[in-house]
């Protein structure tokens, strides 16, 4: 991959890390807010923990994409973006352009699903067997 595209995808993965970490901090704003401002009402308690809930998975999802960025770019100033962390090919540019903070190419990504998949339904049948 060429310097001007590198250069490119690092400016991307920059900006998406702020708009996160922008949004990450709305959403710790929120959920203080909400804390603070609510006196306990019985009827209202089960749309507060929803929501609250709701809030708390956002935010948990934000800090994984975080992570998923920040390494990227730590890759990038270590030589070794773009390269799949399962089987170690050359990520293809095409598929860096639109998720640059990818780990894995498109063939293991697959594969790891597949197998979350096959864990999944493995796991509702041991339910259904109790």
């Amino acid at each position: 991959m060429n310097k001007k595209k590198i250069t490119k995808l690092h400016s991307q993965l920059e900006s998406i890390r702020s708009e996160l970490l922008g949004d990450v901090e709305k959403s710790n704003q929120s959920v203080k807010e909400s804390e603070i401002g609510q006196i306990a009402d019985i009827s209202d308690d089960a749309a507060r923990a929803y929501s609250r809930q709701l809030e708390g998975e956002l935010g948990e999802q934000e800090w994984k994409k975080l992570k998923q960025v920040d390494l990227a770019i730590k890759k990038i100033s270590d030589g070794e973006y773009g390269i799949c962390a399962q089987c170690e090919s050359v990520i293809p540019e095409a598929r860096l352009e639109v998720v640059p903070y990818t780990e894995f190419c498109t063939q293991c990504l697959s594969e790891m699903e597949k197998n979350s998949k096959v864990i999944s339904i493995n796991d509702e049948n041991s339910f259904e067997e109790n």
